[in-house]
């Protein structure tokens, strides 16, 4: 029995945008847990049976696809501006979600524009400034193979 290859925290990486014309895209420091989610919108359909009226058959129709990025770590000085001026001044970045492999183990990126939908800096007395938030992704988020 072979044992999964499994892919380290550190091959994964939530990257934002610099927002120049040619964009450089860079890993925020101190995020200790990301994660990425899909959602679908569906319209529902209960079709009868012609031969048994009393029976039916549920049917799912995609309407839409959606794309979450969270996050979670410390808030460190080398990331509070970008974290700052994003939360104040709203609006999309564009963003990718990104796997450090090669093509043929899943490597590549997922990018599009995404929202700062949710932002939170906490702290306790004695420790250290925490960060989670939540990107959600506008429009399309296509994926490219890594080269």
């Amino acid at each position: 029995m072979a044992l999964a290859t499994s892919i380290k925290f550190g091959t994964q990486a939530i990257r934002i945008s610099d927002g120049a014309s040619s964009p450089t895209f860079a890993a925020p420091c101190g995020l200790t847990q990301i994660g990425k989610s899909s959602s679908a919108n569906t319209n529902e359909t209960i079709i009868p049976y012609c031969d048994d009226p009393d029976k039916a058959e549920r049917l799912l129709d995609e309407i839409s696809r959606s794309k979450t990025l969270n996050f979670s770590g410390i808030l460190s000085v080398e990331n509070l501006a970008v974290w700052q001026a994003w939360d104040d001044a709203g609006g999309p970045r564009d963003v990718q979600w990104f796997r450090d492999l090669t093509a043929l183990n899943g490597g590549g990126y997922y990018q599009g524009s995404g929202i700062l939908a949710s932002f939170e800096e906490t702290g306790d007395m004695g420790g250290r400034y925490q960060i989670s938030g939540t990107i959600e992704i506008s429009g399309a988020f296509p994926w490219t193979d890594a080269s």
